[in-house]
């Protein structure tokens, strides 16, 4: 349905009210500290846990260059990756978005293999290069106290603000030219009849719909398992 992407858009002007710094506290990055290995744990099972600062009060260790890329590396590898590409390929198909091959099972494996692919190259501009590229930190910093409105607007708020290296606001880069670059690239080898700059945009704006969407649970959906996994408390 053309109305996801708009909605998604919407949201997108609606975010840039947020634009400015935060006026409430939020873990800050601290190049001070030593290099820290990528956690282990993991948020609800389905997602990966290094990709989530919990815990809005301790400073964390810069990401280094080469762990940005191993970021990208082991989501590329993760079991929810593959759950990922299924998830998209249903929603491509129930609300008849994202490329059309021909039916039948031939097309519903096309189709998963083109979501495997530009999920892939998703994940390798906006958690690997581009981050390196801007100084940014890729990851997500829950706000994890306030109204459930105000984290609601936390969550689509860090869709257009980001935090560099030295724990400081900036525009998201990463993500926004991230999105456009393997939307672009995904162009390559889809059908031709899919290829347009109004096939362009739908995909930039579900991805974006779909990243506030996993930031929401990021925000609200780890908070019991980070309480009882890394802080030890039942």
């Amino acid at each position: 349905m053309k109305s996801l992407p708009t909605k998604a858009l919407f949201c997108a002007g609606c975010a840039l009210f947020f634009f400015a710094p935060a006026l409430y506290a939020q873990a800050r990055v601290d190049p001070s500290l030593p290099e820290a290995p990528l956690p282990e744990h993991r948020a609800l099972i389905l997602f990966p846990g290094y990709e989530t600062v919990y815990d809005p009060d301790t400073p964390v260790p810069v990401l280094r260059p080469h762990q940005k890329f191993e970021m990208a590396w082991r989501k590329t590898f993760d079991p929810s990756y593959v759950i990922g590409a299924g998830i998209d390929t249903a929603v491509d198909e129930m609300f008849l978005v994202g490329p059309r091959y021909n039916g039948g099972p031939k097309g519903v494996a096309q189709l998963y293999g083109y979501n495997a692919a530009n999920l892939a190259s998703t994940f390798f501009f906006t958690d690997g290069l581009l981050p390196v590229v801007f100084h940014q930190d890729p990851r997500y910093f829950r706000k994890a106290r306030g109204s459930k409105t105000s984290r609601v607007w936390w969550a689509l708020r860090s869709q257009f603000v980001a935090v560099n290296d030295q724990g400081r606001p900036m525009p998201n880069y990463s993500q926004t030219l991230g999105f456009a670059m393997s939307t672009a690239l995904s162009n390559a080898y889809l059908p031709p009849q899919n290829v347009s700059f109004g096939h362009t945009m739908e995909g930039i704006g579900i991805k974006e719909t779909v990243r506030f969407g996993t930031d929401l649970v990021r925000e609200f959906g780890a908070v019991d398992l980070f309480k009882k996994h890394v802080l030890g408390q039942q």
